[in-house]
């Protein structure tokens, strides 16, 4: 099924009939159909629409500043009025009424991501993915970032992302020049919401740059890092933060520096399919 999730994320822009997805996954079109209903509580035919939907939730969340008419093309919608109403008919709001109001709705394939994380997270474990294995020891220059800092509700993490977007974007500082980090400084699952402390940041580039509110200069410093790359979507992601902070700690009897955990993030959704993002976990240890 992962061949299937991968093939519609990277063709959201073709027409894709059951037939083909069925001789992608290796069944039959009447056993693929059951078997997409079973692991993800929907059909095929729904699946691809979500697929679709996420990836326009995304586009419109992110890349504030693409026409709605850009976004369903790139979603793969025949036309702008086809998106709209299929984004309406998921989410409650049009599009423009959710660009517009900046509402707070859940993304739509959230509900199935679990699933389909627990999929990819136990088959990254067993056969993808050894975290000791692929787990180094390293020497890092200090590298100057200009650092957002959010604090507060989960929830409200997704307005800070847009607004440093939109610094980065007013600034000129792509991701595919200026590199992507978020420092985080505590685990939202065991902290209460107002304590959440999470930062953005992007490598600080050699021109003056204005900051905006709740911005800040900051240095990742030079030291020895616990360095671990790795393939993969959030599930995978906390597993191997999970990992470095605790695992190879104790395995090694080294013992974390005073700085938060490190997520450089090398590639991201909607960039690759979302099971295809990488990061680079760094923990700075002491000396």
């Amino acid at each position: 099924m992962q061949q299937v999730l991968d093939y519609l994320q990277t063709h959201h822009d073709r027409s894709i009939s059951l037939t083909q997805l069925a001789r992608i996954a290796g069944y039959s079109p009447c056993h693929f159909q059951r078997l997409c209903q079973q692991k993800f509580g929907l059909g095929p035919g729904k699946l691809n629409e979500l697929i679709r939907l996420q990836r326009g939730y995304f586009l419109l969340s992110y890349r504030t500043w693409l026409p709605v008419t850009d976004v369903a093309f790139d979603s793969g919608y025949e036309s702008p009025d086809s998106f709209s109403r299929a984004f309406k008919r998921v989410t409650g709001y049009t599009p423009t009424q959710f660009k517009a109001q900046q509402v707070t709705i859940t993304p739509p394939l959230q509900s199935y991501l679990h699933q389909w994380n627990e999929e990819n997270s136990t088959m990254s474990a067993t056969s993808q993915v050894d975290f000791n294995a692929q787990i180094n020891v390293v020497s890092l220059p200090e590298l100057k970032v200009c650092a957002f800092r959010h604090t507060g509700h989960p929830a409200r993490l997704n307005g800070s992302i847009q607004r440093f977007i939109g610094w980065r974007r007013e600034h000129k500082l792509p991701p595919d020049q200026y590199r992507t980090f978020n420092f985080l400084h505590n685990d939202p699952t065991t902290v209460a919401p107002a304590a959440f402390c999470f930062d953005l940041a992007c490598e600080r580039p050699a021109k003056q740059v204005v900051l905006a509110d709740d911005m800040r200069f900051d240095t990742i410093p030079a030291g020895r890092y616990a360095s671990l790359k790795i393939t993969g979507g959030e599930k995978v992601l906390e597993a191997a933060v999970n990992f470095i902070t605790t695992d190879f700690i104790a395995r090694h009897n080294e013992q974390a520096a005073d700085f938060p955990v490190i997520v450089e993030r090398l590639s991201f959704y909607p960039e690759v399919p979302y099971h295809r993002a990488q990061s680079h976990i760094l923990l700075l240890l002491s000396k």
